[in-house]
């Protein structure tokens, strides 16, 4: 089976991997979205992910419920890989 090519960054890309860069830490996804001002985080980061220039982790925080009910809920995190910190955005 032949391996899949994957395209140049797209600006959304370039503005997360930019921001990350520039903030070298942790984030969850929704947390990472409002910082850099990327909506639809989520496909940014897996394209991210899939090009080996971030990683995923999780992390647990507090989440309160439209009910007002509050429980511990698991989050996807973001970080930079080596190859992200490298990376020469164009």
């Amino acid at each position: 089976m032949a391996e899949k090519v994957l395209g140049p960054l797209t600006d959304n890309s370039k503005m997360a991997l930019g921001f990350l860069q520039e903030h070298d830490e942790e984030w969850i996804g929704s947390d990472l979205a409002e910082a850099c001002g990327v909506r639809g985080i989520h496909p940014v980061m897996n394209s991210l992910f899939r090009r080996g220039l971030v990683v995923k982790g999780t992390a647990v925080r507090p989440f309160t419920n439209k009910a007002g009910v509050t429980a511990d809920k698991q989050y996807v995190t973001y970080a930079l890989s080596d190859a992200g910190r490298d990376f020469i955005i164009e």
